[in-house]
């Protein structure tokens, strides 16, 4: 144990993971981060951790089942009256009948009933986005909506996850530590080893989570395969979604009209698009539109039905570098090239993106880089960066760096991500209490961020953007 491992241990005890607990059998890889940590959390004892995940491992066995056995675990529920399994649910409201419904993504049901006394428990969490937990799912062919039978019922569910946090302690353990052990336990937390990495590869490690943290975040990240890019957003919360390439239409991104169902981006707090070169646009420019104007403005229209969100757009994808590995490769007529074709060339698009994260300085994942030390526990810290949505730095950044000149759009980009890094490494301070090297460090790998997208634009529409250095100094 560390120094820096003995000092977490003493001041975050209750709400930290020994990380390399977690990863004694590849198998469960599947899992989401926050499960198996919740999990291990629980069972496993760090001194002698054998018999805790033998356990888990039989928890898992008979609990878990994988998309080929869904119809044979409906029947098991019809013919024994009830089964425990482990998954992910979510709770709706249906306004049409009065009625709340529980989609459990395990059995294909999106019309499961949940009882009264689990949504007084855990709605908060059920309803705003879903949670993962093992139910016990009943069988019961006599209730009835009209003529159709509804037969499947949740009546317990135990969360998987911390679906309860306060803030304020957080903050306030903050002040015991030092930026650079802050900046390594944040390293810990999401899974890689603090040592490994140079400073400036830890802050763009945490430029990552800015999207958890920032409402309406638009961010890129292209670079080589396999640097964690997927990774991060699949297991850093509950509240992110996937989209590993296919089709994307309004009706999945924003409401259903027919079904009346909000789509992924009213439902979550990040969207991250995984291999979006792959990802196809269905409806042509009318899914666009409705993104960029989302993108612009948090709000989309489907119909006559106006939305607001705050869910966070981030794109991923993979760009070949050159002989040197530490730029994109040449062959490139600019940095935004492997986009979709309708994408690619599109400046009003490519500007709504706050920040331009330069993949090619990510190392790829390799076993010995995995945290070994002390983290915060994974579905723990997710609760504190879905509250740090709510908190703000702008008002700090506004009265201290001077944007004279620049365009809304551009001070727009380097304040969000500004604000976002704040959060993340300065939670404890507020406007009067931010030093100006805190604020400095963060500003300045937001306008070098921002700055890529403003040159790239360049390539793209020399003739509307023209090259020219940024402008975020701070007030004498």
């Amino acid at each position: 144990m560390n120094t820096l491992d003995g000092k977490v241990k003493e001041v975050m005890s209750d709400r930290i993971i020994l990380k390399e607990l977690t990863r004694w059998n590849d198998a469960y890889k599947e899992f989401p981060r926050f499960v198996m940590e919740y999990l291990v959390s629980r069972f496993v004892d760090p001194a002698s951790p054998i018999p805790g995940q033998k356990r888990i491992e039989k928890i898992l066995t008979e609990n878990w089942i994988d998309s080929s056995e869904k119809e044979l675990i409906k029947s098991r529920i019809k013919e024994k009256g009830f089964y425990n399994l482990l998954g992910s649910i979510q709770v709706r409201l249906d306004a049409s009948k009065d009625h709340y419904w529980v989609d459990v993504a395990a059995i294909g049901e999106t019309t499961v009933r949940i009882t009264r006394n689990i949504l007084v428990d855990h709605g908060d969490s059920l309803l705003a986005g879903g949670a993962w937990g093992t139910c016990n799912i009943e069988y019961d062919s006599n209730y009835k909506i009209g003529s159709r039978i509804y037969p499947f019922v949740i009546t317990e569910f135990k969360p998987l996850q911390i679906t309860r946090v306060g803030l304020d302690d957080y903050i306030a353990k903050r002040s015991e530590f030092t930026t650079d052990e802050w900046i390594d336990l944040l390293m810990n937390t999401i899974g890689f080893d603090p040592s490994k990495f140079a400073h400036r590869q830890k802050l763009l490690y945490l430029l990552r989570l800015v999207p958890f943290v920032e409402k309406n975040y638009n961010l890129i990240e292209l670079g080589p395969r396999e640097t964690g890019k997927t990774y991060t957003f699949r297991n850093t919360s509950s509240r992110s979604f996937v989209i590993s390439g296919g089709s994307a239409t309004p009706a999945t991104l924003f409401y259903h009209k027919a079904a009346r169902k909000m789509g992924i981006v009213g439902q979550r707090d990040v969207v991250y698009f995984d291999e979006i070169a792959n990802t196809k646009f269905s409806e042509g420019d009318a899914t666009i539109n409705i993104l960029k104007d989302y993108m612009q403005t948090g709000k989309f229209s489907r119909g006559d039905q106006e939305f607001t969100s705050g869910a966070s757009i981030v794109l991923g994808g993979n760009l070949e570098l050159d002989d040197t590995g530490t730029k994109p490769h040449s062959k490139y007529e600019h940095w935004f090239a492997v986009l979709p074709s309708e994408l690619k060339s599109d400046g009003a698009f490519i500007d709504r993106i706050h920040a331009y994260l330069p993949g090619w300085e990510m190392k790829k994942i390799q076993k010995e880089n995995y945290a070994v030390g002390y983290g915060f526990m994974t579905d723990y810290f997710a609760e504190i960066l879905r509250k740090l949505r709510d908190r703000s730095f702008i008002t700090a950044i506004t009265a201290r760096v001077d944007f004279t000149g620049e365009t809304s759009r551009n001070q727009d980009a380097i304040q969000k991500t500004t604000s976002g890094l704040l959060k993340l490494i300065f939670p404890h301070r507020d406007s009067d209490s931010l030093r100006t090297q805190e604020l400095t460090m963060c500003l300045s790998l937001a306008t070098e961020v921002r700055q890529i997208i403003l040159e790239q634009l360049g390539r793209i529409s020399p003739g509307e953007f023209k090259p020219r250095q940024l402008i975020a100094s701070l007030h004498d």
